[in-house]
């Protein structure tokens, strides 16, 4: 039986409709590695000194789980992982590129990123929006540069759990290379439906889901 991974968001939604003071910060992370999750996903680096300590001090007390976090859309500010988007509104209005600059920086990221870690993702923010010839490239360009979890992102909670089954099943169909990595989906629940979506995007192959215990807007991980 193929595992199913479980990438924990719940530390990425603080904000003003979440807000948790820095030992929350480290405890949480704790109990989620004790239920089993397979990722960790943390905030990324805002204050460099606070946030440096917050990041060693949760991967240091982390036992089971894989800690990861994002970091901008630079070659200086990769330490983990990459996170980055493909469809054409967030490519040319979020990171002021065009599609050939994009793929250009997936490759020098993706690399630069390898170089610190063998377990590189690959997240593809607004995946369900995208161009979908450019987005097979995109992922294409990301498994060659060494990403070893791809994840794709349905960013407005828009599309419908035999909609997200059909385009899972297009990527494996037009991405060959995605039989040799992890294949993971991140749903927004604009339609309270993400969790029937996440269903419908195992049972068409994908094996990694990005749920969070305190759920806004997400899958719910209980």
């Amino acid at each position: 039986m193929d595992q199913i991974r479980i990438s924990d968001i719940t530390m990425k939604q603080t904000g003003k409709e979440f807000t948790l003071s820095f030992k929350e910060k480290l405890e949480i992370p704790k109990l989620l590695d004790k239920l089993g999750v397979t990722v960790i996903e943390l905030e990324g680096i805002k204050q460099p000194k606070i946030d440096a300590l917050r990041i060693k001090s949760v991967a240091s007390t982390v036992k089971n789980s894989i800690v990861a976090v994002p970091v901008a859309l630079s070659t200086e500010s990769v330490d983990a992982t990459w996170n980055a988007s493909v469809s054409p509104v967030q490519m040319e209005y979020l990171f002021h590129k065009k599609p050939d600059a994009m793929l250009k920086t997936i490759e020098e990221i993706i690399t630069a990123c390898c170089e610190k870690t063998s377990d590189v993702e690959f997240i593809a923010d607004d995946a369900t929006r995208s161009d979908l010839a450019f987005l097979y490239k995109a992922i294409k360009t990301a498994i060659a540069a060494g990403a070893k979890t791809i994840t794709v992102c349905d960013a407005t909670g828009a599309i419908l759990p035999d909609e997200l089954g059909a385009f899972v099943d297009a990527l494996y169909e037009n991405v060959a290379e995605l039989k040799d990595v992890v294949l993971g989906v991140s749903c927004s629940n604009e339609l309270a439906m993400a969790d029937a979506c996440a269903i419908a995007a195992i049972k068409h192959g994908a094996r990694e889901i990005k749920a969070a215990a305190y759920q806004i807007n997400q899958i719910s991980l209980p």
